[in-house]
């Protein structure tokens, strides 16, 4: 069993998505084959984009026109490839789930707020569509196709915006399927439920995500994460022009990488296929026969000790210092319980070597509710001078 994941630009147009069908063919042909898709490239921008106008009042006839637009075009390039696609049952289908989309949008106008339970709904559209375009576009190439429907196969825990897969559960379920031998499977990623059954997301860009959870709880013999660049590099190729392929990455290493702004990857990515040993090879789309990075526990590459420089913008760090600091017990205790409470992921930590401050960066949108919650912790000290 292999799973594969294609990101939003690889089925971003027709052509595109023709070139991820012939992989997911190929590969197919040599042992069975799990497919996670993305929604097309920009899609989802468009989504959040029009929830985000509809809250504020705004027009959104220029983002559902581009979403319309973008799927119009794909439909009709597909059926020029392929004579027997379903195309009126497909272009029914997409017309009628971006009519519920506008019925969600004015439910959510006459509001003046979006329930995060309905923007998760909104938001994975696009994954839902790019998985029905697939499967009719495969059963018109003649294979036999089983889609896994995610809200029903993964449980998940958390907010309805960013939750986490709980994979021995999921595992179960996706057994219980019985999926036969010789189908391809289609999973649209970036989705789960909750314990209710509810429709919850995995985070932006949790796609990467999904693929390791599916071959995870599939055990599968490797997973490949497909996207628009030939693998891992020493840094981002767009601001540094002689940046260096990195052919191997321990797992350790990718998740170090991605969770300090390496893009190729989510950071949740490595987890679930590293508690499984799954090796994962990050390949180009547009040049498939790239030999692409691959990410296993054997693949220490001592010949380079230092694998890259990443960065993460919009950080913000917070210093919390005074002569009150030394020697008191409890004080890191204290700040970062008062983190957790608050919600606030902190990404970064240092202390100076005189104990007399604490440093630690969190999102910078995070930052008003960190000082917040510090002055209510603080609030007899800060009184006290």
């Amino acid at each position: 069993m292999k799973v594969l994941k294609f990101g939003g630009t690889s089925v971003a147009n027709a052509q595109r998505f023709l070139r991820v069908a012939e992989i997911i063919e190929n590969n197919s042909k040599q042992e069975q084959t799990a497919t996670v898709l993305s929604a097309p490239a920009k899609i989802t921008n468009h989504l959040v984009a029009m929830v985000d106008k509809t809250v504020a009042g705004l027009n959104i006839d220029s983002n559902t026109y581009e979403v319309e637009k973008i799927f119009d075009d794909l439909l009709s390039g597909l059926f020029e490839a392929q004579p027997n696609f379903a195309y009126e049952e497909l272009k029914l289908f997409t017309r009628n789930e971006l009519s519920l989309l506008k019925q969600l949008l004015h439910g959510i106008r006459l509001l003046g707020q979006c329930p995060d339970s309905i923007n998760a709904s909104i938001i994975c559209r696009g994954e839902k569509l790019s998985i029905a375009i697939m499967k009719a576009f495969l059963t018109a190439r003649g294979h036999s196709v089983t889609v896994i429907n995610p809200v029903e196969a993964l449980l998940a825990d958390g907010d309805y915006l960013e939750s986490t897969v709980d994979i021995n559960e999921s595992t179960q379920r996706i057994q219980a399927m019985n999926i036969a031998k010789n189908d391809i499977i289609l999973m649209p990623g970036f989705t789960a439920g909750n314990e209710k059954g509810e429709l919850v997301v995995l985070g932006r860009n949790g796609s990467d995500y999904s693929a390791s959870v599916l071959a995870a709880c599939l055990r599968a013999n490797s997973c490949e994460i497909w996207t628009d660049v030939d693998g891992v590099y020493t840094c981002d190729p767009r601001l540094v022009p002689d940046a260096r392929l990195l052919k191997t990455l321990s797992y350790q290493e990718a998740m170090e990488l991605s969770y300090f702004g390496a893009k190729v990857l989510h950071p949740r990515t490595i987890l679930p296929i590293a508690q499984f040993q799954i090796p994962c090879l990050i390949k180009n789309t547009n040049n498939p026969d790239a030999p692409g990075t691959l990410i296993g526990s054997n693949s220490v590459d001592l010949s380079t000790p230092v694998k890259g420089i990443t960065n993460l913008n919009n950080m913000a760090m917070i210093n919390v210092s005074g002569p009150g600091l030394k020697g008191m017990v409890g004080m890191s205790a204290r700040v970062f319980s008062a983190m957790s409470y608050a919600g606030i992921s902190v990404v970064l930590i240092t202390q100076s070597s005189s104990e007399y401050s604490i440093s630690f960066c969190v999102h910078h949108e995070e930052l008003y509710r960190a000082q917040e919650a510090l002055s209510d912790e603080f609030y007899l000290e800060l009184k006290d001078g």
